[in-house]
């Protein structure tokens, strides 16, 4: 009886070095990802920071400046499609026609504003 409890001792002990061990392995990652919660806050203090400073010294877009005449340059531009005979073109000239960029894209093809 005696010999069974000094069993279960030696035993009972080796289960608190093992689970020493295991709480020692804890810590140690709990204070590596603390540290790292640390510097991913910092960044991310850091992020936030950089966002307003650019929100505050926001610059306005670069627009050219347009001259006062600009109206002036759309007729020109009507006049060069108007001078486009495309109703008696050829149809393999009018595709190829087609795929060519007068202008952008965003332009082409888009004739209902003239």
């Amino acid at each position: 009886m005696i010999a069974q409890r000094e069993e279960t001792i030696g035993h009972r002990e080796d289960q608190i070095v093992e689970s020493d061990a295991i709480i020692s392995q804890c810590n140690t990652v709990i204070e590596f990802l603390q540290e790292q919660a640390q510097d991913l806050t910092s960044e991310l203090e850091d992020a936030y920071a950089y966002i307003e400073y650019l929100q505050e010294h926001s610059m306005p877009l670069d627009v050219p400046n347009q001259p006062a005449g600009n109206e002036e340059e759309g007729p020109e531009e009507i006049e060069g499609v108007s001078d486009l005979d495309s109703e008696h073109e050829d149809p393999e000239l009018e595709a190829q026609n087609n795929d060519l960029s007068f202008g952008s894209e965003s332009s082409v093809g888009n004739l209902d504003n003239f």
